[in-house]
């Protein structure tokens, strides 16, 4: 499947199906035992209850570009090699849902035996995380991938691969990510061991879908459909937030004052019986960054940083409330 069109394909397969790129969620469904609160989204579009999202950054449409770069070089070698064809699983579909697959690029020699199939990833990270970052829907790649070669007989073989388009030092924009560099690829195969039941996590989908007939996406609601009162409620906070608002930055303007005025005279503090004013010297504070340390960790070992992380991992309850976000007033 060559050009655009495959896209639109794609976009209308999250109907009625999960593919490939849901592997995270498929893995997620089998640890939880459930389809988590997170996933109802795409439950909806596999059912129908909504449109499939459609997301078009400036990074997606530069691995599109790259893809059918290295696609184009390829078939001009060995006219076998297809892109994105889709694949169909018998043996883990149901009746609610199919599984899929849109492998980036595959050819089937007949004289070895052998369906290749190599997915592409253009990114920063090297190639050992986007291994791991990606290996579920490699996985699932894989899986479909042995599935048609059975279907071709019992000699036929699956060698899949994975190939990384560096875009570190790159500045990827609308214009895309400059002249293609071959240079810049780093492709090897790889052996995947069982890394979840897939046959699980589509009878959890299937049966989840059985009843699952309503979704509503977050609407927003007008404030002229409120009732008078209420909505006279919400002006009133609004108007307090503002004054608020207003009153803070007097304040914090009388002290960066205050704070000039005072340390010019060598004057640390002012106080009587109703209020004191303290002056704080600057300092400094030297943290241990945690989030550099395992972004760090991350990239150049991944898997040890997903084992740090579930071994320290912090879950908390936080209570639910509402946001208020106050539009400054106009002014004539």
């Amino acid at each position: 499947m060559n050009g655009v069109d495959y896209k639109e394909e794609i976009i209308q397969s999250r109907k009625g199906c999960l593919g490939s790129s849901d592997g995270a969620l498929l893995a997620q469904i089998v640890k939880l035992g459930g389809i988590p609160k997170s996933a109802y989204r795409r439950m909806a579009e596999v059912k129908g209850l909504v449109e499939p999202k459609q997301v078009n950054t400036a990074a997606m449409r530069a691995g599109d570009e790259i893809e059918m770069a290295i696609f184009n070089h390829l078939k001009s070698v060995d006219s076998r090699w297809e892109s994105n064809v889709r694949w169909e699983s018998e043996i883990y579909s149901t009746k609610n849902c199919k599984l899929i697959a849109h492998p980036d690029l595959v050819r089937i020699d007949e004289e070895t035996k052998t369906i290749y199939i190599t997915e592409v990833k253009t990114t920063r990270y090297s190639f050992e995380e986007t291994r791991y970052r990606y290996a579920n829907q490699l996985y699932i790649e894989l899986l479909i991938g042995n599935e048609i070669a059975a279907r071709r007989g019992k000699d036929w073989k699956v060698k899949l691969s994975l190939c990384v388009y560096s875009t570190d030092g790159l500045n990827i924009s609308d214009e895309g990510v400059g002249e293609f560099n071959p240079e810049r690829i780093i492709i090897k195969q790889v052996k995947l061991g069982k890394m979840f039941d897939i046959r699980v996590a589509m009878l959890f989908v299937d049966e989840f879908l059985d009843t699952f007939t309503e979704y509503y996406d977050e609407e927003i609601v007008e404030a002229q459909y409120l009732p008078d009162n209420v909505r006279a409620q919400f002006e009133v906070i609004a108007t307090t937030l503002r004054e608020i608002k207003a009153r803070e930055a007097e304040v914090n303007e009388f002290k960066e004052k205050l704070y000039e005025f005072l340390t010019a005279r060598g004057v640390k503090k002012i106080s009587c019986d109703g209020f004191s004013f303290t002056v704080v010297p600057p300092s400094k504070s030297v943290q241990f960054d945690g989030k550099r340390f395992i972004d760090d960790l991350r990239r150049d070992h991944p898997r040890k940083a997903h084992k740090i992380e579930e071994v320290y991992r912090k879950e908390s309850e936080k209570k639910g409330y509402v946001k208020i976000t106050v539009k400054e007033e106009e002014t004539n």
